[in-house]
């Protein structure tokens, strides 16, 4: 009788991030909270979001996704046009592919990757005409 191993996936990631859209989270907030979670095979990217939108709301959102949603993310975010739409007025986005990217995952998450997809579809819905 032989038996064999199935390997785990266990790519982690912090998570953090504001129960609304309405309501102010710093990254010193983030850092306080954050948790590492377990990402699944499809979400293999961490994700570390700012926003601050033009009514002075400030977020940081941290947590899994998948890599083309954060590349998404960041080229919403260098573009003036669908930022100006979105009445964003600054926002920076860390792609990490690896549990090592300090910009995801340094010391220095409610599941804040579902929120993350909705600001993703959401940018990613504007039409700039």
């Amino acid at each position: 009788m032989t038996c064999c191993m199935i390997p785990a996936y266990s790519f982690m990631c912090y998570q953090c991030g504001p129960m609304g859209d309405d309501e102010d989270y710093t990254e010193d907030q983030c850092e306080k909270d954050q948790k590492k979670e377990n990402c699944t095979v499809d979400d293999s990217t961490c994700f570390k979001y700012h926003l601050e939108n033009t009514d002075g709301i400030v977020q940081e959102r941290r947590g899994c996704t998948t890599k083309s949603s954060c590349d998404e993310a960041k080229e919403t975010c260098s573009d003036k046009d669908k930022k100006e739409e979105a009445r964003i007025k600054e926002c920076q986005v860390a792609c990490c592919v690896s549990t090592v990217d300090t910009p995801c995952n340094s010391a220095s998450i409610a599941s804040s990757s579902l929120m993350f997809m909705m600001i993703v579809a959401a940018l990613g819905s504007l039409k700039l005409f």
